[in-house]
């Protein structure tokens, strides 16, 4: 496990007692509190006093102002600011994911349709759960966090939450990510947007799997493997275990790893998901898109939290590797 994720508890604890500039917190009303039940928000200001700039100028970052108190000065400062920064975000419900992941997943080409996860297939858009589509917990909610209710708030978290074809989302099931070049099965992509279609052998633009629960593997298709590991960084930098500070929920610890005898089912207080080697490389190969970008922006304007490995991927590296510019 890097040294980041153990020191973080350490930075955390002397935050409170200093003016670390790196600690800077997010002013404005509490989310839960400001906001209706069904009322989206603009999201957090980032407080900028005397916080090291982000690794782009505010020239070119649109969002330099949202992530003005990140700290890039190591691996420990900028794990520990960004789940800051991230952490306490407005819970939806289960059912106001399907308008949000509508909107999320929304196909570029046809805004009346949705770009299923897994098949690359462009669906209309239908009432919550009448369709040949759901909601995929990319992060398999059995590793961690099982079960649905007002106070469980990786449950309903739409950076991870995918809308997917119900038949690939059964076989994907709760099985880690990782490469499946031998005895897996395919399952191929359709062309959408200049992406997918039929496979040319493996891994082509399909899906792979073999196995079954945590002892099998998903293989996902060229295009989409870089969004799900930036969804998977997310859910680890943001989840680290305490309580939700406006509503003080617990929360899992939830922790990507190459150990995977350690991903197990259940709701204990630390969680495991994998591989994090194998989804390091998926993060290289399938850059941050516009499709990505916008996504991005859907789940912010309701959850009020970015994931900002999709708006900063060069800080993937220092965070999980620890090899920071």
């Amino acid at each position: 496990m890097p040294t980041s994720r153990l020191l973080r508890s350490l930075f955390v604890s002397l935050c409170l007692f200093s003016v670390n500039p790196g600690c800077s917190q997010q002013t404005g009303e509490p989310r839960d509190a400001a906001a209706g039940a069904d009322t989206p928000v603009s999201g957090r200001s980032a407080s900028s006093t005397g916080a090291l700039e982000s690794s782009e100028s505010p020239t070119t970052d649109p969002h330099a102002a949202y992530y003005a108190s990140v700290d890039v000065s190591n691996p420990t400062a900028l794990r520990a600011s960004l789940h800051a920064l991230i952490d306490d975000h407005r819970r939806a419900s289960y059912s106001q994911c399907w308008q949000i992941l509508k909107k999320a997943d929304e196909d570029p080409l046809s805004p009346s349709h949705i770009l299923d996860l897994y098949g690359n297939n462009s669906y209309v858009k239908v009432a919550g759960g009448n369709g040949p589509y759901n909601r995929e917990h990319t992060w398999p909610k059995s590793y961690g966090f099982p079960n649905d209710n007002a106070r469980n708030y990786p449950y309903t978290d739409c950076h991870h939450l995918f809308l997917c074809n119900n038949g690939y989302n059964s076989s994907r099931g709760n099985k880690p990510f990782d490469s499946c070049a031998t005895s897996c099965s395919e399952k191929p992509t359709v062309a959408n947007g200049g992406q997918g279609g039929p496979g040319t052998g493996y891994p082509g633009n399909s899906n792979w799997t073999t196995g079954s629960g945590n002892s099998g593997r998903f293989e996902v298709w060229i295009g989409r493997r870089g969004d799900v590991a930036r969804a998977m960084f997310y859910m680890d930098v943001r989840y680290e275990g305490g309580v939700h500070g406006n509503t003080a929920a617990a929360e899992p610890d939830l922790v990507l790893t190459d150990n995977m005898p350690a991903i197990r089912t259940g709701s204990g207080n630390v969680a495991h998901m994998g591989r994090l080697s194998t989804l390091l490389e998926w993060h290289n190969q399938d850059p941050v898109d516009d499709k990505e970008r916008a996504r991005n922006d859907a789940v912010f304007e309701f959850q009020g939290n970015r994931n900002p490995f999709i708006d900063h991927p060069e800080w993937v590296d220092c965070v999980f590797k620890e090899e920071c510019d």
